[in-house]
């Protein structure tokens, strides 16, 4: 969550400037007053409750109407000329407005500073719902909470924190440097993969729902008989998945020879971090109503040829040999790398949840999903592999959790940070091996919110870099990583 600024509604850069430097003053002065009350919610989860002093709001919306005042053009006066029982009835609503996204924000990160906390991510604002609660996004919260006229403001949220450990001694790390040959049967399989990358799904008429089909069904969550959540065409794959936050871990058993038009449900139990508190560890039940089933269609071998300009299957085989071959740098410092990661993870003690929280959960698979884009996996291999860690593979999901905490030490050690130019060369590549245009794959990794985290890779690529020019590398013959992570 990003600092929020003052007096948003005005547009005049000379006024912003001075809201700006009145917002940290602001956040300096609410360090000295705000009253926070700390306690666990799990594993490096906390709930904290804050309490905003009536002053601190009352001081600083007089403050807020003095600049207006002085600075503000209103019809009819000259500027700063406003009588300011006008000036508090034009901008009273604004004002509030403004100064409740400002102490929400500060506030929280007041507390966060003066309780000495390493957030890791944003806060959810514990708001009511109904007889029960739950947690909000905070611009949900801002859209619900209000600024009192008198008293303090009282609020609780929840945030996750990262953990404390110290790293291992980071130079002369052991790693073994593979000797790769491309062969025969790694040419196939690079085709099959192309193809598949190349293929969509296309609509299963008459048929029944097989592994790696996809699904599209009216989805109605339900607890103790009362509606939870419905959603319509939802898109759901033959699977251990989560949805809405829940895992579903037989979801594939229960959806496997589904036709259109057959109803089926699975109970459930909503995890410990649901955004309903009054829902946490209830049973549940999804009901599912197929409406159509889908199935991918790998793009022809003809078709494949003739989109490379290939006359025949020993040209294309050629190509994409030549092509392989031209990764096999890329593939051995891959090796490295995760022999590197293998060691850092090995000597570095640290603790995470032994029951993910969702978010948690989301962090590793958002990083997970990104390393397979920049290998250039299939799209539906990729979904199938985001199921597996939200779900079942949790051994999977602690390492590359433990791994980012990691690698973020590492990177603030070092000082390592990356470029703009940097990351349209990686984007480039990711659109290479997905045979798309640069502007898409970037507008996509931004609507799925994974550019940061592609950021977030190439610094920790870099990290592996600098650690590998101290490493003890010894040149061996070891089995060529495959095309998946």
């Amino acid at each position: 969550m990003e600092l929020p600024g003052l007096a948003d509604f005005v547009a005049d850069p000379y006024l912003r400037e001075k809201a700006e430097k009145k917002a940290q003053s602001l956040l300096d002065e609410l360090k000295k007053a705000v009253k926070a009350e700390v306690k666990d919610a799990g594993v490096l989860r906390k709930e904290m409750r804050v309490i905003v002093p009536e002053k601190a709001i009352t001081d600083h919306v007089a403050f807020n109407f003095d600049e207006i005042a002085n600075d503000a053009v209103v019809p009819g006066f000259r500027k700063g000329r406003a009588p300011r029982r006008l000036i508090e009835k034009r901008f009273a609503g604004e004002v509030r407005e403004s100064l409740k996204t400002t102490i929400l924000g500060q506030s929280f990160f007041a507390a966060v500073e003066s309780q000495k906390l390493s957030v890791l991510g944003d806060p959810l604002f514990k708001m009511k719902e109904g007889d029960g609660e739950k947690l909000v996004e905070f611009q949900e919260a801002l859209s619900r909470l209000k600024l009192p006229e008198r008293g303090d403001l009282d609020y609780v949220c929840e945030f996750e924190v990262k953990p404390t450990f110290t790293l291992p001694e980071l130079k002369g790390i052991p790693v073994r440097s593979p000797q790769i040959t491309i062969d025969d049967k790694a040419v196939e399989d690079e085709i099959l993969r192309q193809r598949k990358v190349r293929g969509h799904y296309e609509p299963l008429e008459g048929g029944a729902a097989e592994a790696e089909d996809m699904i599209v069904a009216d989805v109605l969550l339900t607890c103790e008989g009362k509606e939870v959540k419905k959603e319509e065409n939802l898109q759901l794959g033959l699977r251990p998945s989560r949805l809405d936050g829940v895992p579903l871990l037989t979801l594939h058993e229960v959806l496997k020879g589904v036709k259109v038009g057959d109803q089926r449900s699975v109970e459930c139990t909503f995890p410990d971090d649901y955004e309903r508190a009054d829902l946490r560890g209830k049973q549940g039940r999804f009901e599912f109503t197929v409406q159509e089933l889908k199935r991918l269609s790998a793009q022809s071998q003809q078709d494949f040829m003739q989109q490379l300009g290939c006359e025949s299957e020993q040209e294309l085989r050629e190509i994409v040999r030549e092509r392989m071959e031209s990764e096999v740098d890329r593939l051995i410092q891959r090796a490295k790398r995760e022999q590197v990661f293998q060691y850092l993870l090995d000597k570095t003690p640290i603790e995470v949840p032994t029951d993910l929280s969702a978010r948690q959960t989301d962090r590793a698979v958002i990083r997970r999903v990104v390393d397979l884009q920049q290998n250039g996996t299939p799209m539906p291999e990729i979904e199938a592999r985001i199921d597996e860690l939200r779900t079942s593979a949790k051994e999977q999901v602690v390492r590359d959790l433990k791994l980012s905490f990691i690698l973020e030490q590492v990177a603030a050690g070092l000082g390592v940070s990356v470029a703009e130019e940097e990351v349209n060369t990686e984007i480039a590549r990711i659109a290479r091996l997905y045979n798309r245009r640069f502007d898409r794959i970037r507008d996509d990794l931004q609507a799925q919110g994974l550019f940061p985290q592609l950021v977030e890779q190439l610094k920790h690529d870099r990290c592996v870099t600098a650690l590998l020019t101290h490493a003890n590398i010894e040149q061996v013959a070891v089995p060529a990583p495959t095309s998946e992570p």
